[in-house]
């Protein structure tokens, strides 16, 4: 059967718009500092991170630093001949396209908001689609044997994780099994600056309505939601080169997330201070070795009795 074969209805096919910072004459010594804040954001989707080249870069290299630590795609003890896997909040498709070439067989669709472009190398068992989670799910009941889903703790608001989590759960096959990784939330080993990055974070993602300690909360909502056999497993990554390939890796891609953020944290900060610790955090990470975490949490949808 072909992919359009799982669609439940019809969604638009058009992307989110996105906001465009103006373009203002500057001096040439002003230009490269005001270009840091002159990101692309989308609009009419709760997602606090920009939509842009630079932001496609860091989604990239974030998704080598998880596959350096974790070393498989999928951690869950999947049967060895899925036919339907997706893939929620796919970014740019790299999990998806890889996923893809391991099980040429199966059907890998991957949805987002803004879906990737169809590369040359996109295996032509993969599709992208537009989808927003938080609006429902275009597919039938019992789609897939594979859901996948990762680091959506900016783009889902609190309120909305529940709903997610049951509508991950409906298009989940019985027997079939889901697949959330989401961050710790918290540094381990911190430093003076990283205490006091995260005390900002944590206040600037519960005024704008996120909860950054979802992955502490996802096994709850997963068994809520009618999962069963599950479980989580905790990865934990030295940031900066005590950290091997992945904390390197790691380390690129958290200092360009708090980059991204500089501009929504000017309402708790201001961005010169903010822009001071983020300079000063990679010398306190190889000082203390401190440590980040990934929360990848799985269950399985109960078999058809």
């Amino acid at each position: 059967m072909p992919f359009w074969g799982l669609l439940r209805r019809k969604r638009p096919t058009t992307p989110a718009r996105a906001l465009h910072a103006p373009t203002l004459a500057q001096p040439p010594a002003e230009q490269e500092s005001a270009a840091r804040f002159q990101r692309r954001y989308l609009e009419d989707v709760p997602y606090l991170l920009p939509k842009d080249e630079a932001e496609i870069d860091r989604l990239n290299f974030q998704h080598y630093a998880l596959m350096s630590v974790q070393k498989v795609h999928i951690v869950t003890p999947l049967e060895k001949y899925p036919q339907a896997i997706l893939d929620v909040g796919c970014g740019t498709g790299l999990w998806a396209r890889e996923v893809g070439n391991r099980f040429p067989a199966c059907r890998v669709i991957g949805v987002d908001v803004e879906p990737p472009e169809r590369l040359p190398t996109t295996p032509i068992n993969v599709q992208f689609l537009y989808s927003d989670v938080l609006k429902g799910l275009p597919f039938d009941d019992n789609s897939f044997d594979l859901v996948h889903q990762r680091l959506l703790i900016s783009a889902i608001p609190a309120r909305s994780w529940s709903a997610v989590v049951r509508e991950l759960v409906r298009v989940t096959r019985p027997g079939g099994w889901l697949q959330l990784t989401e961050t710790g939330g918290y540094y381990h080993r911190p430093g003076p600056f990283s205490l006091r990055v995260s005390g900002l974070l944590d206040r600037a993602f519960e005024r704008w309505g996120f909860d950054p300690y979802i992955a502490e909360h996802l096994p709850m909502y997963l068994q809520q939601a009618g999962a069963v056999e599950v479980e989580k497993y905790v990865y934990s990554v030295v940031l900066g080169e005590g950290g091997g390939q992945g904390g390197r890796l790691l380390q690129k891609d958290l200092l360009a997330l708090l980059h991204a953020l500089s501009e929504r944290m000017a309402s708790l900060i201001a961005r010169e201070e903010w822009q001071r610790m983020l300079e000063a955090l990679p010398a306190e990470w190889a000082s203390h070795q401190t440590a980040f975490q990934f929360h990848v949490t799985v269950g399985r949808k109960p078999p058809a009795s």
